[in-house]
């Protein structure tokens, strides 16, 4: 029963993270590529309370399931949405890991960070020249300080009130 009460939350909030993806498509973007990010409030979420692989999967589904959904599978914005998850979602594993002190506000601004500098990597080595990498870092950087911050404070309100309301779903 506890493997099944795993998988029902996990589904919960890959379906979440998804929903929060495809409907985050839909919001004008002011700067082309800048989301806020919210689908990781999730995968935040699934890290602090099942683990990396479990929180991995969610990433990974979300970017998927989320761009065929929105038509952008195999596109650039899929290589960026996915490389960016998978780089920032092992980055911010690291961070709960071994960076006790850092908070969930902290944990979610470098996911974000590290999201961002991928994104910026692959364009800048795939589709731009070299130069353009300087030029794109400076204001993305800051934006997703920004970002990072607002889906970090969303993240600590949901776990604050969710955390032992699934305690049992933890790997023994």
């Amino acid at each position: 029963m506890q493997s099944l009460n795993r998988i029902a939350y996990i589904s919960i909030f890959t379906a979440g993270a998804i929903s929060l993806f495809v409907v985050e498509s839909l919001i004008p973007q002011p700067i082309p590529g800048m989301r806020l990010g919210l689908a990781n409030i999730f995968i935040l979420l699934v890290l602090l309370t099942f683990g990396f692989r479990e929180a991995l999967l969610v990433g990974i589904l979300k970017s998927v399931v989320g761009s065929l959904i929105i038509a952008r599978l195999l596109t650039p914005s899929f290589l960026f949405s996915i490389s960016g998850t998978i780089m920032s979602i092992i980055v911010m594993a690291l961070a709960v890991k071994y960076l006790k002190s850092v908070s969930l506000v902290g944990i979610s601004i470098l996911g974000a960070e590290t999201h961002t500098f991928t994104q910026i990597l692959i364009a800048a080595f795939l589709f731009f020249g070299k130069a353009s990498f300087v030029y794109l870092l400076v204001p993305f950087v800051l934006l997703s300080l920004i970002t990072g911050s607002i889906t970090g404070m969303f993240t600590y309100w949901l776990y604050e009130r969710t955390e032992g309301k699934i305690e049992f779903a933890k790997a023994p």
